[in-house]
């Protein structure tokens, strides 16, 4: 299927039976599409002219027929309970999901995974002195929340159990930096409570930083000065974050290894040997719990000791100090450490050309409260995209390689679903995934993105196909006014989300889109329904937009003939990356021949390029689709190449050598990341022997390049 219609009878080509089935069924679909002039006439990366013709219409046909009017529904029925993993909420979710998949002709399967995690029992937080009083850990629910005895306490998942007591000190942010401060002004943590405020880098940093110093506890509040009053109106007559409003989140050290703390590097299945929890170096050590800037108050406004530095002031109404002294606070929490199951929802499209192949969208379904926005509206956004392609699939049309959505559980708690489903289709992801999409946010109104830089001119070229419902203009046009009127800027994929067991364990090429938008009640209660319809995304006009665009991404990577990856793009990055190491010392090393061998990668990877380029400009015959097929299993190979079995010195299970989360930061990406650490160590050999590696896998994917020419 999927072939060029017969024009050139000299040439040898042919209509299949079932192509010429596929257009029917698409003229089925849509009364209104392109002309066919017209739609020849654009060019569409990866796909021969005729091909660019039928893969246009069915894009117009599956946007239009994206519903915010079903996007509403879902997002409604998803966001009346909480839905952590493991909960009565969770558990509705999933049955209201595969009830869905069902009415759009679809045959989802419900993956479960035994995952050890903590479970909160009674959480407390008490100042002993100057004063005592029992803090709240709870939002102030309006009377008739629904559901409202099932959202949980503020709580950082992880944590460790245990009732500790002590004077308090303010760290900041928990960077390493900050606890540099506090050494050279002669201030120990030892046995303390370190208080420390949300931002600047993962919150499993800051215990883990705490821990390292001789801490007994931390707590972890929001500052309005980072997403409270001072940025704008608080809730519920603004989006921004009131003084009872309590940041949720894990604290395992995803930056170590994420998933099933048990089981690094293999799924959490009965056959697996699971590790002592005393072995699993994920886990934090010390109690630690999140509070509302309301509550912080008291302790941070009775401390003594040095004024802070003026950077670590923050939005509260009076000079913060250091510490220690003056104030007393006891943390108890009561957790129990337990297996529970994780359920990933998946469905498959299947593919009529190449079955094997793999295009995999994917979105956390968990919630820490109501979570409309984070995730309830990626995940609404994935059940819409299966459910307008089960219709498609209805009426004949199936697309050339196979479509995996997944509605993934326990994201919340450190990526679980996602890396177990990930670690046990190692050996198929590894063979045959083209790309994996992430949804983490499609409720907003600002689009952005992350990505590996061989999928950059992608997102470009599919943002463009798309109306941005904010601005009237394209998503693309939108986004490069924003920009500053300059080709947009795409992040780099650090961790936090669900590509990082795609990305970074198995070197299946990662995107992440997104819409986002101004506010502060991240992982609180009053993420919920009211929040999206009046703030975040009214009318569901961009979720809406964020299935069209996702869904098209995901049938171009389905259809191409020759996929759309530039890895020429991705090795000048690589070569600029280590042109910025080498402008800042070397330790001595030599780089000049890893730099040689990422621009040899560039060249060949252009000259491949160039090459599926020309064989797809005038059509496709039956001997160059040969040839296509050894390119196309090239362009998916040269990102498996970055990978090394081994993985990184510090961390065996991050495999990539140049991406990963950064080891002090947690969230954001630290390229060339082995490079990086040695430097940070002082450690030529370490570094020498980093570089070594790099030149192996750029070899690696430079001879994939040039065996498929």
């Amino acid at each position: 299927m999927n072939q060029k219609k017969d024009r050139s009878a000299s040439k040898g080509r042919r209509a299949p039976f079932l192509f010429r089935v596929s257009v029917l069924s698409a003229l089925a679909l849509t009364a209104v599409f392109p002309s066919q002039t017209l739609a020849a006439s654009k060019s569409v990366a990866g796909f021969s002219p005729e091909k660019a013709e039928w893969q246009l219409s069915f894009e117009k046909a599956f946007a239009q027929m994206v519903s915010k009017e079903s996007i509403s529904r879902f997002s409604k029925e998803m966001s009346v309970r909480s839905g952590v993993v493991g909960t009565p909420g969770n558990a509705a979710n999933v049955k209201f999901a595969v009830e869905e998949l069902k009415k759009a002709g679809l045959e989802p399967e419900v993956k479960t995974y035994d995952v050890y995690m903590s479970v909160p029992k009674k959480i407390a937080v008490s100042q002993t002195y100057p004063e005592k009083r029992e803090l709240q850990v709870m939002e102030n629910l309006p009377k008739g929340t629904p559901y409202a005895n099932e959202v949980i306490p503020g709580y950082n998942a992880y944590s460790a159990a245990g009732t500790v007591e002590a004077e308090i000190v303010y760290a900041n942010y928990g960077r390493p930096e900050d606890f540099a401060e506090l050494e050279k002004r002669g201030i120990s943590v030892k046995d303390k409570i370190v208080i420390t405020r949300y931002g600047a880098n993962f919150r499993g940093v800051k215990p883990e930083q705490a821990e390292k110093r001789g801490a007994i506890g931390m707590l972890i509040y929001s500052d309005p000065a980072d997403d409270g009053y001072t940025k704008g109106i608080v809730y519920p007559e603004g989006p921004w974050r009131p003084d009872d409003a309590i940041q949720r989140g894990s604290i395992l050290y995803i930056f170590r290894y994420p998933g099933d703390p048990l089981t690094p590097g293999e799924a959490s299945v009965p056959a697996t040997k699971r590790l002592d929890p005393s072995e699993a170096v994920s886990l934090p050590q010390i109690p630690t719990t999140p509070l509302s800037y309301g509550e912080a108050r008291p302790l941070l406004e009775a401390m003594q000791g040095d004024d802070a530095p003026a950077s670590w002031q923050g939005g509260l109404p009076f000079t913060y100090k250091i510490g220690p002294g003056a104030t007393k606070v006891r943390i108890a929490l009561d957790i129990d450490y337990k297996n529970q199951p994780v359920n990933d929802v998946i469905v498959r499209i299947p593919g009529a050309k190449h079955p094997e192949q793999t295009v995999v969208i994917g979105a956390h379904r968990d919630t820490w409260a109501y979570g409309s926005g984070d995730n309830t509206s990626g995940w609404t956004t994935t059940l819409e995209i299966a459910r307008v392609l089960g219709e498609m699939v209805q009426k004949g049309w199936q697309p050339d390689r196979t479509i995996v959505l997944a509605g993934w559980d326990g994201e919340e708690y450190g990526l679980l679903g996602s890396v177990e489903w990930a670690e046990e289709h190692r050996k198929e992801l590894t063979e045959n995934a083209v790309a994996y999409i992430n949804m983490d946010g499609t409720g907003g109104q600002f689009f952005g993105a992350s990505a590996v830089p061989s999928v950059k001119q992608l997102i470009y070229d599919v943002t463009k196909e798309v109306i941005e419902p904010r601005s009237g203009t394209s998503i693309y046009d939108d986004w490069y006014v924003r920009e500053g009127r300059k080709d947009p800027n795409i992040g780099k994929l650090g961790s936090g989300s669900d590509y990082t067991p795609f990305i970074q364990h198995l070197g299946v090429p990662s995107l992440d889109m997104g819409f986002g938008v101004a506010g502060g009640l991240y992982h609180s209660a009053y993420d919920n329904l009211d929040l999206m319809e009046r703030f975040i995304d009214p009318g569901y006009e961009h979720q809406a937009a964020g299935s069209q665009l996702v869904g098209i991404t995901a049938l171009r990577l389905a259809n191409a003939d020759a996929l759309p990856f530039q890895y020429s793009a991705y090795a000048a990055d690589v070569v600029s990356m280590l042109d910025e190491v080498a402008a800042k010392g070397t330790l001595g090393i030599d780089l000049s021949s890893v730099i040689a061998q990422a621009r040899t990668w560039q060249a060949s990877a252009k000259e491949l390029e160039e090459l599926a380029g020309k064989m797809i400009a005038d059509g496709v015959t039956d001997a160059e689709r040969s040839q296509l097929e050894k390119i196309n299993a090239a362009m998916m190979q040269q990102e498996r190449d970055l990978i090394v079995s081994e993985g990184l010195p510090s961390r065996p299970w991050y495999k990539h050598q140049i991406w990963a989360p950064g080891l002090t930061t947690g969230y954001a990406a630290q390229p060339l990341p082995a490079i990086a650490e040695a430097f940070q160590a002082n450690d030529a050999k370490a570094l020498q022997q980093a570089v070594e590696r790099l030149n192996t896998v750029l070899k690696k994917a430079t001879e994939t390049s040039n065996a498929a020419k």
